[in-house]
């Protein structure tokens, strides 16, 4: 029998070598892989939890009693659900089951309502009464999203001019009632954002809430964006006739907002309802 070479010997086994050095790589790179595909699977919204929204309720300074058009402050707790896609890089997540809600009062009688759909996505906005209607001066809101590699938020804030009417003065059904509301983003370096549209007042009935039947108005907006964002926004929303406290409603956005990969679409739609009548404070 022949022998081999030595030095074919060690040409073959290092030749061995790095194929087990390339097949440790691939195995290493499929694990990382799936590592963070378990990571990117898992780091999507959380429901906020009510301590939480009760402990930043209580950093803000007290307020009065509540009165006409004005709920009494504190955190309320709502349930819900709803579903936030994002195009661009492709992310998804969910919103509830609770979804707490904070009232808190501000100069001049009005109060802000901010609705927590989890802990990467919350809206605010701010209502004053003036006489027999509620008007809507200002909103806000936030998106977070967790691409394991890094972390993306985005803060919108918008003034409403002329104010919306979030409860008409005149309850007539039909009229339509327009708004504009203006505003800017913060990271995002896009120019302003014009969120324009109409409210209407549908009818009156009835929503119980905890074995209670509230006296409620059911309102209807419809708006487009412009300018740095483009898309609409849709909501019906049940009301509270006596204090203004949403009590139940549907929402529905499709947001466009440019990025260095391109356009990204923002398709986010859910419902919410007033769980609990008493909130915590």
């Amino acid at each position: 029998m022949r022998s081999t070479p030595p030095d074919r010997q060690s040409s073959r086994w290092r030749r061995h070598r790095w194929r087990w050095i390339a097949a440790g790589a691939v195995v290493a790179l499929c694990l990382g892989g799936g590592v963070f595909i378990e990571l990117w699977s898992q780091s999507g919204a959380h429901q906020l939890p009510l301590s939480v929204a009760v402990q930043r309720f209580h950093s803000a300074a007290p307020g009065p009693g509540h009165e006409a058009l004005r709920p009494a402050q504190g955190v309320y707790q709502y349930s819900g659900t709803g579903t936030e896609h994002l195009s661009v890089p492709p992310k998804t997540q969910s919103e509830g089951p609770i979804i707490p809600s904070t009232v808190a009062y501000q100069p001049h009688g009005c109060w802000s309502f901010r609705l927590d759909f989890s802990d990467n996505h919350w809206q605010s906005y701010t209502y004053c009464p003036q006489g027999k209607a509620l008007l809507l001066t200002a909103r806000s809101g936030w998106y977070q999203w967790d691409f394991v590699v890094t972390t993306i938020g985005d803060t919108e804030t918008l003034i409403c001019r002329p104010t919306e009417d979030a409860i008409p003065a005149a309850l007539a059904v039909g009229p339509r009632h327009s708004f504009s509301c203006r505003g800017t983003n913060s990271p995002l370096s896009i120019p302003p954002v014009t969120m324009a549209g109409w409210v209407e007042y549908i009818g009156r009935g009835t929503v119980t809430v905890q074995g209670r039947r509230l006296q409620a108005l059911q309102m209807k907006e419809v708006a487009t964006f412009s300018g740095g964002q483009t898309g609409t926004d849709s909501a019906e929303t049940w009301v509270d006739a006596t204090t203004g406290l949403p009590l139940r409603g549907t929402w529905s956005t499709v947001v466009r907002t440019p990025s260095p990969l391109g356009s990204s679409t923002l398709t986010a739609g859910g419902r919410f309802a007033l769980a609990a009548l008493t909130p915590n404070t």
